[in-house]
């Protein structure tokens, strides 16, 4: 499985794809979630108030604008770097690990080498093993670096704004590189189930796609009146992801369809479907002819 390993991660390193999933990811993060939001807030104009509202509503106005500023600034802080961090993996970093994924494995469909790699000495267990080990190191340099990314632009921000550095303590960080790992480790592992699936990469990338940004929003929103249909929101991929991800903006426990979720128990609930998708996408590629 070393020799897999070794072999996989060098595709990847050499892989366009790769890397420019990787700078796209962290070129968003940093612009929609730091320098645009820095630069609207900063450069805001005062609201309009007209002249004929009384001095006093105009003053509550024009404080009730100065409080919101104060709050979006202070959420670019280093104090909050993590919650900044965290909130782009369960939806652009979801995207780009369930593409990795996708690509991981439809690619060797695609290009007709998967035969020739199993006719070698390692087995499909150990081929597929390395492919997912190599995936997971991939995610967790991801993570990384987007860690990384929002730290330094919460520190510049803090600087224009001359406002005292706070850190999160460094067990904290740690939490959230595990979070933000296990959330990308999920959906990879979906794009690698239907990439093994269909033996297609872009099949798997649109159907994962469709689930991510419409399938499982569209059904949470129909508006039936039921709790049982309510409070089944809490067991749905996506929406375990954003609880996790939210968990970091204090609190532990974030609202969503039906009653509160903690933190513990959707970090459960992504793993849980983790580890699922896996073993579904090895036993497929154990047993299903690969050519």
């Amino acid at each position: 499985m070393g020799a897999s390993f070794r072999a996989e991660s060098l595709k990847l390193r050499n892989r366009p794809a790769v890397w420019i999933l990787g700078l796209v990811w962290l070129g968003l993060a940093v612009v929609l979630g730091y320098v645009a939001v820095y630069a609207f807030v900063a450069n805001a104009p005062p609201p309009p108030v007209p002249q004929d509202v009384p001095e006093q509503e105009r003053a509550r106005i024009q404080q009730q604008e100065r409080q919101f500023q104060e709050q979006q600034l202070q959420s670019l802080l280093p104090e909050n770097a993590l919650s900044g961090a965290l909130s782009s993996f369960a939806n652009l970093g979801a995207a780009v690990a369930l593409i990795l994924g996708a690509l991981v494995v439809g690619g060797e469909y695609g290009w007709g080498t998967l035969k020739t790699i199993v006719t070698q000495r390692p087995n499909r267990p150990q081929v597929f093993a390395g492919k997912l080990l190599a995936l997971l190191a991939a995610l967790a340099v991801f993570a990384v670096l987007i860690l990384a990314a929002s730290a330094a632009a919460s520190y510049a921000v803090a600087s224009l704004q001359e406002s005292p550095v706070d850190w999160p303590p460094a067990g904290e960080f740690a939490r959230a590189l595990g979070a933000g790992v296990l959330i990308l480790a999920l959906w990879a592992a979906l794009g690698v189930f239907l990439a093994t699936l269909f033996r297609s990469t872009a099949l798997a990338v649109g159907l994962g796609l469709v689930y991510l940004l419409v399938l499982e929003v569209l059904v949470l929103s129909l508006p039936i009146p039921n709790e049982t249909y309510r409070n089944a929101g809490r067991f749905f991929p996506g929406q375990n992801s954003t609880f996790l991800a939210n968990s970091f903006a204090g609190g532990g426990a974030v609202g969503g369809p039906g009653q509160p979720t903690g933190a513990g128990q959707a970090a459960l609930v992504v793993a849980a479907y983790a580890i699922a998708l896996v073993v579904l996408a090895a036993l497929i590629f154990r047993r299903r002819d690969v050519a």
